[in-house]
């Protein structure tokens, strides 16, 4: 956590990246056109500075107007295009006018000096993260610095100038940092909602939506490099009863219970899920249908003499499982979902705790 900003994984830190500048793009238009027309209202102060060179400044600022205006067009309709180089032209076309104007009329640093703090400071809002304020005012300071050597400025109204400006870019630092930081614990929050809404809220592991969506990534891979997937559906046998023996805290009790000792048993690369009720699912990537027939064995002699206890009961659990692999007749999630079912409900046709698989890779 730099300066006391929640920070992410390298992988979430470019999510965040993007996520900020889709947000961004959405709200920076109407105060970077605002900025535009800003610049325009000004000139009144260079008719009563300098009515000789009114003229001369005008189109100046006309420029600048139509520069920063371009860019609020190019952030809204252009979405490949990066944010952070419009940014640096949408500030250093308003702070160069403002510069450009105060260097051509008479006494401009002298009686403007603050002007040059304005666009500095609104650049915090045109940033991902805080630590780009001073790339977006880079060239601006450049600028700057370069008309206040042509115009010979020394001693206060120097430090004056140089003071306002300065105060702008840092004020605009504080600024994005707190937004940044107001933006990160909102993107967390996001990324936790997104996570609780793939979870299953009894057991923890993975719901059927995560199943669904990192399922058909997991097909696709397999296709793509003719690599193997297999699918284990679970069913615990009977689990009926033991709600009506021991009542449903208990029950929840044995499918926590159930999902801790299957997923405990599975690698990392698996993915274990909760279809409903108690029914659980585990995708296997990198498994043929052999291996997973072996592990679903594993699993069920598992279960079998593994009793479950709490608060003094012993409960025996047993379970159904049926086996399908991809292959081109189940080529999504659901056909091999469906694979599976039909194993499962053959197993429990059987007289159930028994391994079933379907093998229809070998058929067609």
């Amino acid at each position: 956590m730099a300066l006391g900003l929640p920070s992410f994984d390298e992988a979430t830190e470019r999510r965040f990246d993007e996520w900020r500048e889709a947000r961004l793009r959405d709200a920076l238009v109407w105060p970077i056109g605002a900025g535009a027309i800003s610049l325009l209202t000004f000139v009144i102060w260079d008719l009563v500075l300098d009515p000789s060179r009114f003229w001369l400044v005008m189109p100046i600022r006309l420029a600048a107007s139509a520069s920063i205006l371009w860019c609020a067009w190019s952030i809204s309709h252009r979405p490949a295009m990066p944010l952070l180089p419009m940014a640096m032209v949408a500030v250093t076309a308003g702070t160069g006018c403002v510069g450009l104007t105060q260097y051509l009329l008479a006494d401009g640093f002298l009686y403007g000096p603050a002007g040059l703090a304005i666009f500095p400071t609104v650049s915090a809002i045109c940033v991902t993260r805080a630590r780009l304020v001073p790339l977006v005012n880079l060239p601006s300071a450049l600028l700057v610095g370069g008309l206040l050597w042509a115009d010979g400025q020394t001693g206060f109204p120097l430090f004056n100038t140089i003071s306002f400006f300065a105060t702008g870019i840092f004020a605009a630092y504080v600024l994005a940092h707190a937004l940044e930081r107001t933006a990160r614990y909102g993107f967390r929050l996001e990324l936790q909602l997104e996570a609780e809404a793939r979870l299953d809220p009894l057991t923890g592991i993975a719901n059927r939506r995560r199943l669904e969506e990192q399922g058909e990534q997991e097909v696709a891979r397999a296709r793509r490099f003719r690599r193997p997937l297999s699918m284990l559906l679970l069913d615990l046998d009977h689990f009926k009863s033991v709600n009506d023996r021991y009542g449903h805290a208990i029950g929840d009790h044995v499918l926590r219970a159930v999902a801790r000792l299957v997923g405990n048993n599975l690698r990392q690369t698996d993915l274990f899920a909760r279809l409903g009720g108690e029914e659980f699912v585990a995708l296997l990537p990198e498994t043929d249908l052999e291996t997973a027939q072996s592990l679903a064995e594993q699993l069920r002699h598992l279960l079998s003499f593994t009793p479950l206890r709490h608060e003094g009961a012993e409960i025996e659990v047993t379970a159904s499982i049926g086996v399908a692999a991809y292959c081109p007749e189940l080529a999504s999630v659901a056909a091999i979902l469906r694979a599976a079912d039909e194993a499962l409900y053959a197993a429990k046709a059987g007289g159930r705790n028994q391994v079933v698989v379907v093998r229809r890779a070998e058929a067609g």
